[in-house]
């Protein structure tokens, strides 16, 4: 199990703690993100790790540019435009992903696309990562994602990959948004249904609850011990007066 902190290569790393990925899986495509995800489409649904708090509301404005039968890769193009078009100041971080959008339409099926801040457009064949750890995240997902992969063991990897960032505490969860050929379904996961943060809580309710029976242990023996000690300095003091 590896726990991300930081990136290491400072040319990807990310000024916010939002980690968001997309998996495709044998029958569509699923989004997930520590923040918010927002939807575009019927079938076309974006995350992102912005550099302002203004980038929400901007991408939100790309939804006056599509209609519902926009295509997951139309809809990445004009993402990409209205990023390229927005006056970022922050310009280190232009080369960085900052939105994933994934979609599902009949011709072409699942679709994930990493969409950089200065509005470059990729199209990703298996994943797509970007923000808090995502080099890291990359690598894991190398290793763990699966071609065939069925929806339900899709969403089980993102919110693992999600509950790797350990920036979320016990106030935040997950996103997911999963998207098909039947449609599309939303889910929030809680902090204490994240597989890793999961495993962390039950360790410290373990830990709790040994620390709570040593210290009652401690108390119940702390009168024999008294007894104990009370009868050696009475022979004692019988020893010393014979």
């Amino acid at each position: 199990m590896c726990i991300f902190i930081t990136d290491s290569d400072e040319s990807h790393q990310s000024n916010t703690t939002t980690t968001i990925v997309g998996v495709t899986y044998d029958d569509g495509v699923i989004l997930g993100s520590t923040d918010i995800i927002t939807q575009l489409t019927a079938n076309v649904f974006l995350c992102h790790c912005a550099l302002g708090a203004d980038t929400q509301v901007l991408l939100e404005d790309a939804r006056n540019f599509l209609d519902q039968e926009t295509t997951a890769t139309v809809a990445a193009e004009i993402v990409g435009m209205v990023l390229s078009a927005y006056d970022i100041n922050n310009k280190k971080n232009m080369l960085q992903t900052g939105v994933l959008l994934g979609g599902w339409d009949k011709n072409g099926g699942g679709k994930i696309y990493e969409i950089g801040f200065s509005g470059v457009v990729m199209e990703k064949s298996n994943f797509g990562v970007g923000g808090y750890g995502a080099v890291d995240l990359n690598d894991f997902l190398e290793k763990e994602w699966k071609k065939g992969m069925t929806e339900e063991e899709a969403e089980q990897l993102v919110v693992k990959a999600l509950s790797l960032n350990n920036n979320i505490n016990s106030a935040c969860g997950g996103q997911t948004a999963s998207v098909n050929s039947k449609g599309f379904t939303t889910a929030f996961h809680p902090y204490g249904t994240l597989p890793i943060k999961a495993e962390k809580l039950e360790l410290e309710h373990m830990n709790e609850k040994y620390v709570g029976k040593l210290e009652l242990e401690n108390v119940n023996e702390k009168p024999l011990l008294e007894c104990i000690r009370a009868h050696l300095l009475l022979l004692l003091n019988i020893n010393e007066g014979l």
